[in-house]
């Protein structure tokens, strides 16, 4: 899991790409890589169309990069913080928002009926909770991939689903108030009825890591770019341009980090066990991934790396 990589030179301003100077459809002359080091797209690969393109700029600062000497340093580490603040509460007792973990930036399903589509939407903020006051919660306006964003009124009730550091949880909420300024946001009462639909195995890892893959499910197996958005040793969320894979696709994964001064590349396969859909603007589809028969030594690395972040 160490083998050789291309050792970048160090960025320059006159090195940054714009999306003009990017080609489409046709092979580089070039490598592609982020300010940190990270190689995006190697010299004769292909861009494949404007959305990866568009992917590319939305979520890196490109460079154009030579390849250096061996003798170069390769600064390439990826940065990447843990989730503030402690994992929820795990002892016993009623589930309540305080002990279930919720963040902000935390990402929610919402759905106004039982058997409603799913929207999709994130947690921006909560209330003080005073003496005759419950805490509410804050959260961005539902939106979901070829609808409308959707429209609540005052006094609706809504089923969620909101992804916690460890766990799955689901629960209900009144919409308590329908805000436009400075944006559309919306005001949800404290939640109840709070249910633990599954734990996950190990706490996620915020990063912003590029990833490469191919669909091995498909016989269409470009290889593409995408961002790895959290991180764990059993799986990851990957941003990516186009989200055209189905659940239960296997995804050839290949990415880099730095841990304990070693230089680690992974590649392995992947199970797609959650797809998110391109939201309202076209942006923010990724998988949920789950690794299938990592090495040891690869989850050793990968444990290694969130310890060094703690």
């Amino acid at each position: 899991m160490t083998d050789d990589v291309p050792v970048l030179s160090t960025p320059s301003a006159s090195n940054r790409l714009s999306p003009n100077d990017v080609p489409v459809g046709e092979p580089l002359e070039w490598s592609i890589a982020s300010v940190d080091g990270a190689l995006l797209f190697e010299a004769g690969t292909t861009v494949p169309n404007q959305a990866a393109r568009s992917f590319l700029f939305e979520n890196f600062e490109p460079y154009k990069f030579e390849a250096a000497g061996a003798d170069s340093v390769n600064d390439s580490t990826q940065t990447a913080l843990p989730n503030a603040g402690s994992p929820e509460d795990e002892s016993s007792g009623p589930l309540t928002l305080d002990n279930i973990g919720l963040k902000i930036g935390a990402r929610l399903g919402l759905r106004a009926a039982a058997g409603s589509a799913m929207y999709s939407s994130r947690v921006i903020g909560f209330s003080t909770p005073g003496a005759r006051r419950a805490r509410a919660v804050f959260i961005t306006q539902p939106v979901i991939s070829g609808h409308q964003p959707l429209n609540l009124a005052r006094g609706e009730r809504v089923e969620l689903v909101a992804l916690a550091a460890r766990s799955v949880f689901q629960f209900a909420c009144t919409v308590d108030a329908v805000c436009h300024e400075p944006f559309h946001y919306l005001v949800l009462s404290e939640p109840g009825n709070i249910r633990r639909l599954r734990a996950r195995k190990f706490v996620r890892m915020t990063t912003r890591m590029p990833a490469h893959f191919f669909n091995a499910s498909s016989e269409e197996r470009a290889l593409q770019l995408g961002l790895i958005r959290d991180l764990s040793p059993f799986g990851m969320s990957l941003a990516v341009a186009e989200p055209n894979a189905r659940l239960d696709d296997r995804l050839r994964l290949s990415f880099r980090f730095n841990t304990d001064d070693t230089d680690v590349n992974i590649d392995c396969d992947a199970i797609v066990r959650h797809v998110q859909e391109l939201d309202a603007q076209g942006t923010n589809g990724a998988y949920g991934l789950e690794f299938v028969k990592l090495e040891s030594s690869e989850r050793i690395a990968l444990k290694s790396l969130m310890a060094e972040q703690i």
